[in-house]
């Protein structure tokens, strides 16, 4: 399995998926290039585990995304029909309304979210 985001918390907590044998992509891109970089990572054999809209917290709202993949033999569909469907929902949301520039502090409160939510998903993931 490889977990693929753009939150920085994850480097600093890599400890954790180590322990749990999951190998980080840390892409250094927006929301919306998360995606774009696993639908990528799709095309090339690998299927999502999480869905890459997860959460309470809009695409325009937050900058970081997290989603774990894990390497198959073949394109699977229904990974790449759900991260189709996710950016265009993102796009759809940022054309309505911009993601603000925020404050370091809300940037932090954005991470630890990301982090907690991927986190306890990986630990129902990985027994």
């Amino acid at each position: 399995m490889i977990l693929v985001t753009n939150n920085e918390k994850f480097i600093e907590e890599k400890n954790y998926l180590e322990s749990k044998k999951i190998d980080f992509r840390f892409v250094e891109t927006d929301y919306l290039g998360v995606l774009e970089h696993c639908r990528d990572m799709i095309h090339e054999g690998y299927e999502m585990l999480t869905h890459p809209l997860y959460g309470s917290v809009k695409p325009n709202e937050t900058i970081y995304r997290s989603i774990v993949l894990k390497k198959n033999d073949k394109l699977h569909i229904n990974s790449l029909t759900l991260i189709e469907e996710a950016i265009e929902t993102a796009k759809k949301f940022k054309k309505n309304k911009q993601t603000p520039l925020w404050i370091d502090s809300v940037k932090e409160d954005f991470r630890v979210i990301d982090h907690d939510l991927m986190s306890k998903t990986i630990d129902r993931i990985v027994f």
